[in-house]
C-alpha cells in the first residue's frame, strides 16, 4: 500500500497532515500548539501517525505519539495500523517508537489481507524488525484472513530463509494446525533448499514429541 501527496491534497489537507507527509516536525508541533486534532484525518482514514510511520519519518512519530491524545492504533479505510505500515516498509526507528506507546496493539490486523505487522514484516524480508517485534510480544503464530498464511510461511514463500530460521528457532510455532503444516512443508518443498527443509521438519518433529 502506498500513499502520496497530490497537488489537490496540498490544498485540501489539514496543515498537520501536509506537516505529517513532508517530515516537518516543527510544523506539526506548531499545528498541534494551535489545537489541531492529533487524530485528524483524510477522507480515506489517513491520519498524520500513518502518514509519517509510512514514509519513515521517525522524529514526528516521536512527536505525534508523544501527545496525550493520539490514537497509536489509528486505521485507515484498509484498517491499516501506522504500525503494519511501517513493518512492511521496514521502518525500524518507526517501529521501534510505536511499540514503545502502552496502548500499542502489536497484534492487530489489517482488513484487507489480514496481515499483522510481524506478517508484513516476515513477507517483504526485514528481519531486524521481525526480531523486533517477537521480542515486543508479536504473536509469531497469528495468521492471516486466510487461516492458512502466517509469518513463517511467508517468510518461507519469500525465501527469505534467515527470516524463518528464526521464526523456528524462537520455539514458538505450533504446528497443531494441519493447513499451517502442509502449507509451510509445500512452500519448503518448493524452494528445493534441501538444509532447510530439514530444519523446518525437524523443528515440526520436536514440536509433536513436546506435546
Amino acid at each position: 500500500m502506498t500513499r502520496s501527496l497530490r497537488s489537490d491534497e496540498a490544498i485540501a489537507w489539514p496543515a498537520l497532515l501536509v506537516a505529517a507527509e513532508c517530515g516537518d516536525a516543527a510544523a506539526a508541533q506548531a499545528e498541534l500548539a494551535a489545537g489541531a486534532d492529533v487524530n485528524q484525518s483524510d477522507d480515506d482514514g489517513w491520519s498524520a501517525l500513518h502518514l509519517s510511520a509510512l514514509n519513515a519519518h521517525a522524529s514526528m512519530v516521536e512527536a505525534l505519539l508523544g501527545h496525550p491524545d493520539i490514537d497509536v492504533n489509528c486505521r485507515n479505510r484498509w484498517k491499516s495500523t501506522p504500525l503494519s505500515l511501517a513493518s512492511a516498509r521496514g521502518h525500524y526507528a518507526c517501529i521501534l517508537a510505536i511499540v514503545g506507546h502502552p496502548q500499542a496493539d502489536i497484534n492487530a490486523k489489517a482488513e484487507y489481507y489480514g496481515r499483522t505487522a510481524l506478517i508484513e514484516a516476515a513477507k517483504n524480508g526485514h528481519l531486524n524488525v521481525v526480531r523486533l517485534l517477537v521480542e515486543r510480544g508479536a504473536d509469531v503464530n497469528a495468521t492471516d484472513k486466510s487461516g492458512r498464511n502466517n509469518a513463517l510461511i511467508e517468510a518461507i514463500k519469500g525465501r527469505h530463509y534467515a527470516i524463518a530460521e528464526y521464526l523456528l528457532a524462537t520455539g514458538k510455532l505450533n504446528f497443531l494446525n494441519k493447513d499451517i503444516r502442509l502449507n509451510a512443508l509445500i512452500w519448503a518443498g518448493s524452494s528445493h533448499d534441501q538444509p532447510f527443509i530439514e530444519k523446518l521438519e525437524a523443528a515440526i518433529c520436536k514440536f509433536f514429541d513436546g506435546n
